[in-house]
């Protein structure tokens, strides 16, 4: 019989679950590192991370490869896990066959009724990339380049859906996170709640130049592309050319055919 992991974060707000103070912060410690209270879970992540996260050149990458399955919910073929790469709830990390991890990126699946992350086949996610789920889910198809310094944020109502062969830029935010309640003067914002936009759904073949942000509720159609420090606040059609701030559509690719 196996010690599978148990959801620590599954009621109430992260906030609240992470910063609660009856208990101690070692279970605090497993509920934002591994969402987990299995003993022996923990004792695998901290040797693993101890032994092999930081350990740089071919080396590094033989340990990490030969270990970090052991962590990780399921790792396919081939796939390099750069240096300094921080795992969190890696039971509900998915990694396909063929994946870059680079140097420096957080894969953070936490959440008490989330699925987590997926990253399918050849993709590449960059240096101190950003993956971070919030009781939300990111799916990233095969064969995207997630650029350097990237954030993908997903809160729960608000998942992040990215399709095959998807360019990213460096310095690109994808804030899957609705607005916080601004009714009242009294209470502070996070107390009044935040009011989920259905997330972020991106189709194949999207070019994203850096410094995009794409805000919650968007849907952006395949075969478009995204100018550099546009922020889309709007769904973008398919062959769009879009950029600004506001944004504003140039021309449609299927014109110049």
């Amino acid at each position: 019989m196996t010690n599978k992991p148990k959801p620590g974060l599954s009621e109430g707000t992260l906030h609240e679950q992470l910063t609660d103070t009856s208990k101690s912060a070692f279970a605090r410690y497993q509920d934002l590192a591994l969402g987990s209270n299995s003993l022996w879970y923990l004792v695998k992540y901290e040797l693993i991370m101890l032994f092999a996260s930081w350990v740089p050149g071919a080396l590094g990458l033989v340990l990490r490869k030969a270990l970090y399955p052991f962590i990780i919910g399921k790792v396919g073929r081939n796939v390099v896990f750069g240096q300094g790469v921080a795992i969190r709830h890696g039971q509900k990390i998915t990694i396909g066959d063929g994946v870059i991890i680079d140097d420096g990126a957080v894969l953070d699946a936490k959440g008490g009724s989330n699925h987590g992350i997926v990253i399918a086949n050849n993709t590449i996610v960059s240096r101190n990339v950003v993956l971070s789920c919030k009781n939300g889910d990111i799916t990233i198809g095969s064969d995207c380049t997630i650029g350097i310094s990237t954030l993908v944020h997903a809160m729960e109502g608000s998942d992040v859906t990215i399709g095959d062969n998807v360019l990213i830029g460096a310095f690109c935010y994808f804030i899957g996170s609705g607005p916080y309640g601004t009714a009242s003067l009294e209470l502070p914002f996070k107390k009044q709640g935040m009011t989920p936009q259905g997330g972020i759904k991106i189709a194949d073949n999207v070019w994203f130049g850096s410094h995009v942000q794409v805000l919650d509720g968007v849907v952006i159609e395949s075969g478009s592309i995204i100018g550099a420090s546009t922020v889309v606040n709007k769904n973008v059609g398919e062959y769009d050319v879009v950029a600004g701030v506001p944004m504003k559509v140039l021309k449609n690719r299927r014109a110049d055919d």
